[in-house]
C-alpha cells in the first residue's frame, strides 16, 4: 500500500518550478502535496498528484527529468505529539526517516508522507502498531 510520489531534480534558478506547475496546472492536475529541498546548484521537487500517469507524459513533453518513489502515507490525528509518536517508533526499531512531508488534510486528519531507508521494515512496523496507511484513493 505504498503511494506513487514523483521527484524531479530542479536546476536552481527563476522560472525553473513556474513552467513546472504550470504545465501540470494546464493538464488538469491537482496537486496533493509537495515538497522542495535545495542544494546551492539544484533543488529537488517532490509531488503527489491526483493523476501520476498523465503527469509523466506532461513532464516528459517539457523535457523534465524525473523518476517515480513510492512513499508511505499514513494518516494521523491532527493534534500535538501524533508526528513525534511515529518518530519515536522508527527510531526505536533504529529506521532512519530520509524526510518527511504533509499531504492535505481534514478537519480531524492530517496526511503524512514518510520515506525511510527501510520501506518494508517501516511498512511493517506501522501495521504491527495500528498506524493507518494510506491508499490514493483514500487521499483523494
Amino acid at each position: 500500500m505504498r503511494v506513487e510520489q514523483i521527484s524531479v531534480l530542479l536546476r536552481n534558478e527563476p522560472g525553473v518550478l513556474s513552467k513546472i506547475l504550470e504545465t501540470i496546472s494546464t493538464g488538469g492536475i491537482n496537486i496533493l502535496g509537495l515538497t522542495i529541498n535545495e542544494t546551492a546548484a539544484f533543488g529537488e521537487l517532490r509531488l503527489i498528484v491526483d493523476n501520476t500517469p498523465v503527469t509523466r507524459e506532461l513532464l516528459e513533453k517539457i523535457d523534465v527529468s524525473h523518476n517515480i518513489v513510492k512513499v508511505i502515507v499514513v494518516k494521523l490525528p491532527d493534534r500535538p505529539g501524533e508526528l513525534l509518536k511515529i518518530a519515536r517508533l522508527l527510531s526505536d526499531y533504529d529506521i532512519n526517516i530520509d524526510y518527511i512531508y504533509t499531504l492535505s488534510s481534514g478537519k480531524d486528519f492530517a496526511f503524512v508522507v514518510i520515506k525511510t531507508w527501510d520501506m518494508p521494515a517501516t511498512h511493517e512496523i506501522l501495521i504491527e502498531k495500528d498506524i493507518e496507511i494510506v491508499t490514493m484513493e483514500n487521499i483523494l
